[in-house]
């Protein structure tokens, strides 16, 4: 394959590695900025007695989709065994945070 071919392959398929790389590092830098600000979160709940089931809910839904998604494109047996028992924990601190803050 030539070079002019390995050109019309990549501008036929309409994918920019640099703004792919650009993406995978935006979205790297906001889930660090996610798991810190939720461990603010954490402190912060943890130091007025409040539950904290809410905040770890949200951060483990999103290592089950994303692990759902991670088998599903490339049939990672590890992955589907992750995202199933992260999308358990999500339930579980939901149903906790749900339990202990349906009284107050």
């Amino acid at each position: 394959m030539n070079k002019e071919d390995i050109l019309k392959r990549y501008k036929a398929e309409g994918v920019d590695e640099g703004q792919e790389q650009t993406n995978q590092f935006s979205d790297d830098q906001g889930f660090f900025a996610l798991c810190g600000l939720a461990l603010l979160l954490f402190i912060y709940k943890n130091w007025v007695n409040q539950p904290i089931g809410d905040i770890a809910s949200l951060l483990f839904i999103f290592l089950s989709v994303g692990s759902f998604y991670r088998f599903k494109r490339g049939k990672d047996r590890s992955a589907l065994y992750f995202s199933l028992l992260t999308g358990v924990l999500c339930l579980a601190f939901l149903v906790w945070y749900i339990v202990s803050t349906v009284g107050q």
